[in-house]
């Protein structure tokens, strides 16, 4: 090979070693700004541990540009999620309305018993948001939520061992373990999706009410107040029924829930108000209104602007829904 030759190939692969450099400077930056493990980098990146590991140290003997263009495409794609995350406002936390309140009269009531609660509505009224803030401000409150891969009572069981710390985690002991657990608290277990559950599953979480003396609430969408009520008729499952002391329904969102919300998002114009209004009372309630805003605010911020409009709204809601925003003339 020519001194040339021998000379070029030396400058390649200084640039080569100037890309890899400055590309592990922004990876080490980017770790430490999303405070990453290398393992978490790695699962993010698509680059296995090993060879970003090596590769990291300027060790690693394989296709190097491969890796550049890898670690390449996911610090582009940090920059790109930091940016949409910068811009997209933080919504507001739990917000005590008149609907979260009657949620709350019911885990305390409950609670206090102690007895069983029954809270049903339509998605979006708040009642996880009310739920996850009981428990946080109060001791010996479990919140569980129930979902499709839980209809035994054995996963129930399995389940509850973890929620509530109990001894025996699996086993004919689980039933045993939870009571001893649980006794003596003057504690609540929130059930939230219980429409997932089996009938059966419903006289367990009864039979736990029953004999650790602690208050029990189910709650979830309106079929379950149907289902509950259904079994005042049954003879064998009366004993359910009959244990319900306080139930509570809400199919929409009243006016007074909305205002606060509106209040904590900052939206003060007349027709900006009368709008979210009505998007409230779409389906999925304050969800949706919450979304909705959370993407108008970053539509508004796209455009560089101050000022949220109704435009906003309407494109917000159906960039999310891919629907037109139903016209509510004539209908206030």
């Amino acid at each position: 090979m020519s001194e040339i030759e021998n000379g070029v190939a030396v400058i390649g692969s200084e640039q080569e070693n100037s890309t890899s450099d400055t590309l592990r400077t922004r990876v080490r930056a980017q770790m430490e700004s999303d405070e990453l493990s290398l393992n978490a980098a790695a699962n993010q990146s698509g680059v296995s541990y090993s060879t970003l590991s090596a590769w990291m140290n300027g060790k690693y003997a394989g296709n190097n540009e491969k890796v550049d263009e890898k670690v390449s495409r996911w610090l582009e794609n940090c920059r790109t999620s930091t940016k949409v995350r910068r811009s997209m406002p933080k919504e507001p936390g739990f917000i005590e309305t008149p609907t979260a309140q009657i949620w709350m009269s019911v885990f305390e009531y409950s609670q206090s018993g102690p007895d069983v609660g029954l809270i049903t509505g339509d998605a979006g009224l708040g009642k996880t948001l009310a739920a996850e803030n009981y428990r946080n401000a109060n001791p010996n409150v479990w919140l569980m939520t129930a979902d499709s891969s839980m209809r035994s009572p054995t996963a129930i069981l399995r389940k509850l061992t973890r929620l509530v710390d109990a001894n025996e985690q699996r086993g004919p002991g689980m039933m045993d373990s939870i009571l001893e657990r649980v006794v003596g608290t003057r504690g609540l277990i929130i059930v939230d999706e219980a429409q997932n559950l089996q009938t059966e599953s419903i006289d367990l979480l009864r039979k736990i009410y029953d004999e650790a003396r602690i208050g029990l609430v189910f709650m979830g969408n309106i079929p379950l107040k149907a289902r509950i009520e259904g079994m005042g008729r049954q003879a064998s499952h009366a004993q359910i029924f009959s244990r319900i002391g306080m139930r509570k329904n809400r199919d929409k969102p009243q006016v007074k829930d909305v205002m606060p919300l509106l209040d904590a998002w900052e939206i003060t114009g007349s027709v900006l108000r009368k709008t979210c209004r009505w998007i409230a009372m779409q389906p999925g309630h304050l969800r949706t209104l919450n979304k909705t805003l959370r993407y108008a605010y970053m539509l508004m911020r796209s455009d560089e602007r101050e000022e949220l409009r109704e435009a906003d709204l309407k494109l917000a809601w159906k960039e999310l829904t891919g629907t037109e925003l139903p016209s509510f003339e004539g209908r206030e």
